[in-house]
């Protein structure tokens, strides 16, 4: 769930893309994962799904490799691009704002914080 106003727009790093729809000051927590909502997979059950639903949970999720599940969240998390130099982090469960982020600039995340990224997957 964020705990910022966002908006989704065109993006210049892929389609589209997550922007502040604020001024976000450095270390707010921006996002936190809701357990409740969030779509949890195993892999036994990934591996049951049709290849149309495996390409969209690893399009707009990704494989939480501390749980050993894939994990797809319900909201506009899924808009935030992947940037070295991104300007969210993840603490924990919540992403925070690495420094003050501009209302109306891309929010991006460094996905190797997260991802596990595998050929076989």
């Amino acid at each position: 769930m964020f705990h910022v106003s966002t908006k989704i727009l065109p993006s210049k790093i892929h389609g589209l893309g997550l922007f502040a729809n604020e001024d976000i000051p450095k270390n707010k927590i921006v996002y936190s994962i809701n357990h409740d909502l969030d779509l949890k997979v195993s892999p036994e059950k990934f591996d049951s799904l049709s290849d149309n639903e495996k390409d969209t949970i690893k399009h707009y999720g990704y494989f939480d490799k501390r749980n050993s599940h894939w994990h797809l969240s319900f909201d506009d998390i899924r808009f935030c691009n992947h940037s070295l130099k991104a300007n969210l982090t993840l603490v924990g469960n919540n992403l925070v704002a690495k420094h003050d982020i501009n209302k109306d600039d891309e929010m991006t995340q460094d996905y190797n914080e997260f991802e596990l990224l595998r050929e076989n997957i």
